[in-house]
C-alpha cells in the first residue's frame, strides 16, 4: 500500500504527460500552420505580445496554484480535510479579483509598454487580443490547483486538451481570415486564440467540479473542523506563493530580456528592423518550440511531484523524500538527455519539415542543449518547492536569467554570433539555474546522486542513439528517394526520429536502466508490457 502511493506521483505525472503530449502535438500543429501563412516575421509580431502577457499571467496566478496544491496535500496528510477545502474557496476569490485586475491593466497599458520597450508597433493589435486570458487563466490555474493538492491529475488533463484544441481551432481559424489585412491583424487573431482556450479550460473544470460535487463534500466533511480564518489562509498563501511566483516570474523576464534585447542588439550588428523581427521569429517561434516540446514531461511530472514531496515532508518521511527525489531526477535525466542530443543532431531536418524554417536550425543547435537543463530546473524546483524551500528556485533562477540577459546582450551585437548569441545565453542561463538547484536539493533533502543509474547508463545509450542518427539519416534518404523522390527528405526525417527514439529505449532496457517497476506505472498497457518485457528476459524483476 505505501509502495503504491509513494509512486503515485508518477502515475499523476504520466496522466498529465499524455495530456501535455496532446495539447503540444495540437501546439505544434498550429505553429506549423501559422507559420507557414504569416511567416517568421508575422510569428515575430505574434511572439512579442507573449512577453508582456506571461509576466502579468505569472504575477496574476502561478504562485497560487502551487501554493494551494501544496497546503491542500499537507492538510489532507493531516487528516485536516475541511480547512484543505476552505483553502480552495479563499484561493478562488482571490484568483478572480487578481486576475480582473491584471487583465485590464494589460489592456489599458498595451500601447505604452510597446512604446516603452521599443517593440514592432505593428504587436499592439496582438498584446490587446490576448490580455482577457489573465482572468480566465488565473481562475482555472486554482480549479488546477485544487485538483493537484488532492492528487487527482485527470481535471487537469481534460481542460488542458479542450484548451488547446479550442485555441487551435481559434488561431487556425482567425488567421486564416485576417490575413488578407495585415500581419498585425492576423498576429491579433493568433494571440485571440489564447482567450477562448482559456474559457473552454476553466468550464470543463467548473463542470467536473459540480458533477463531483457530492464525492469531494463527503469527502471534506470526514475531516475535523476547520479552525483555520480567511486571512491566516491569504498569508499562507502570500508566503508560499510570492518566492514561487518571483521564481516563475524570471522566465518570462528571460522571454522578456530575449525580446528588448534580441532585435535592437540585431539591429546594432547591422540587420534591419524587419530582419531583425525574422530572426527573433526563428529563435523564439521556432527553435524555442522545438525545446519546449520534450519538456512537457517534466512540466508533467513537477505538476505531480510538489504534493507527493509535501505529503512526504508533511508526514516528516525523509526516506520517502529521498525516494521520490531520486525517481524524479533518474527520469528527468532519461528524457532531457536524449531530447538535447537528437534535437542539436536533426536539426536542419526538423526546422524545415515542420517549420518551412530551415535558417532557424542555426539557433536551434545551440538551444538545443538547453533541453537538459530546462528539465532539471523544473524537476528540483519542484522538489524545493515540495518541501517548503521555495525562495530557493526563484533566486537560482534569478542568477541564471542575469547570466542569460549579459550574455545574450554582449554577443548578439556581434556580427560573429547574432542569434546564435541569444541562444547561447538561454541554454547557459538554464544550465546554472539547475546546477545550483541540484546543489541545494542535495543540501536540503541528503539526496545522493547514483552516477551509474542517473549518468553513465543513460550516456552509453545516448550515444548510440546519436550514431543511430548520423548513420541512419543518409541511408534512409539514399533509399527513399528511390522510391519517393519528392518526400524521401521528409519520410527520411521522421522515420530517423522514430528510430532513433526505439534505439535509445532498447539500450536502457540493455543496459537494465528501465525496471520491471518503472513500465507497471504506465497507465493502461505498462503492467502487460512489463510482463512481455520480463518474459523475453529484456527487464528483470
Amino acid at each position: 500500500m505505501e509502495e503504491r502511493k509513494a509512486n503515485n506521483f508518477i502515475r499523476g505525472a504520466a496522466i498529465l504527460t499524455a495530456a501535455g503530449l496532446l495539447a503540444r502535438v495540437m501546439g505544434f500543429v498550429y505553429r506549423v500552420i501559422l507559420t507557414r501563412i504569416i511567416g517568421a516575421e508575422g510569428m515575430g509580431l505574434y511572439q512579442m505580445a507573449y512577453p508582456i502577457y506571461t509576466i502579468l499571467l505569472v504575477v496574476s496566478r502561478s504562485g497560487i496554484p502551487i501554493a494551494l496544491a501544496k497546503m491542500i496535500a499537507d492538510k489532507i496528510a493531516c487528516e485536516e480535510r475541511r480547512a484543505a477545502y476552505k483553502i480552495f474557496k479563499v484561493a478562488r476569490r482571490l484568483s478572480i479579483g487578481i486576475g480582473l485586475f491584471f487583465a485590464l491593466l494589460m489592456a489599458f497599458l498595451a500601447r505604452p509598454l510597446i512604446n516603452l520597450l521599443s517593440l514592432d508597433p505593428r504587436a499592439y493589435y496582438a498584446v490587446l487580443a490576448i490580455s482577457p486570458a489573465i482572468f480566465f487563466v488565473s481562475i482555472m490555474a486554482t480549479y488546477r490547483g485544487f485538483f493537484q493538492g488532492m492528487q487527482n491529475m485527470v481535471p487537469t488533463a481534460y481542460s488542458q486538451v479542450l484548451e488547446q484544441w479550442i485555441r487551435m481551432l481559434t488561431m487556425i481559424g482567425l488567421v486564416y481570415f485576417m490575413v488578407p489585412y495585415g500581419l498585425d491583424i492576423a498576429a491579433a487573431g493568433a494571440s485571440f486564440g489564447a482567450v477562448t482556450g482559456s474559457v473552454a479550460g476553466l468550464l470543463v473544470l467548473i463542470f467536473i467540479y459540480y458533477k463531483k460535487r457530492k464525492t469531494i463534500f463527503s469527502f471534506v466533511n470526514q475531516g475535523r473542523k476547520s479552525q483555520l480564518s480567511s486571512i491566516k489562509i491569504i498569508k499562507d498563501i502570500a508566503v508560499l506563493g510570492i518566492p514561487i511566483t518571483f521564481g516563475a516570474l524570471v522566465l518570462p523576464l528571460m522571454s522578456l530580456v530575449d525580446l528588448v534585447f534580441v532585435p535592437h542588439r540585431l539591429q546594432t550588428a547591422g540587420y534591419l528592423m524587419e530582419e531583425a523581427t525574422t530572426l527573433y521569429g526563428r529563435l523564439s517561434a521556432v527553435a524555442m518550440p522545438l525545446v519546449n516540446f520534450p519538456t512537457i514531461i517534466t512540466v508533467s511530472l513537477a505538476a505531480s511531484l510538489v504534493p507527493s514531496i509535501s505529503e512526504a515532508f508533511a508526514l516528516k518521511r525523509d526516506d520517502l523524500i529521498k525516494r521520490r527525489t531520486q525517481t524524479a531526477l533518474r527520469l528527468t535525466i532519461m528524457i532531457g538527455l536524449p531530447a538535447a542530443v537528437g534535437l542539436f543532431a536533426t536539426a536542419e531536418q526538423l526546422t524545415t519539415v515542420v517549420f518551412s524554417e530551415p535558417a532557424a536550425a542555426i539557433p536551434l543547435r545551440y538551444v538545443s542543449w538547453g533541453v537538459l537543463f530546462i528539465a532539471l530546473q523544473q524537476s528540483s524546483s519542484a522538489i524545493l518547492n515540495g518541501i517548503g524551500r521555495t525562495t530557493i528556485p526563484a533566486r537560482n533562477l534569478f542568477i541564471g536569467a542575469i547570466v542569460n540577459g549579459f550574455i545574450n546582450y554582449q554577443l548578439t551585437a556581434m556580427p560573429s554570433f547574432g542569434i546564435r548569441g541569444a541562444a547561447i545565453g538561454t541554454t547557459v542561463g538554464f544550465a546554472i539555474a539547475a546546477l545550483l538547484n541540484l546543489l541545494s536539493v542535495k543540501k536540503h533533502t541528503g539526496f545522493k546522486i547514483q552516477f551509474s543509474e542517473m549518468v553513465f547508463k543513460p550516456l552509453i545509450a545516448v550515444l548510440g542513439m546519436a550514431l543511430v542518427v548520423k548513420e541512419g539519416f543518409p541511408f534512409l534518404s539514399r533509399n527513399l528517394a528511390n522510391y519517393w523522390p519528392e518526400y524521401s527528405y521528409q519520410l527520411s526525417t521522421f522515420g530517423i526520429v522514430i528510430i532513433a527514439a526505439f534505439a535509445y529505449l532498447l539500450l536502457l532496457l540493455l543496459t537494465g536502466e528501465i525496471k520491471y517497476n518503472d513500465l507497471v506505472l504506465i497507465p493502461v498497457f505498462g503492467k502487460k508490457l512489463a510482463n512481455l518485457l520480463l518474459k523475453i528476459g529484456l527487464v528483470g524483476d
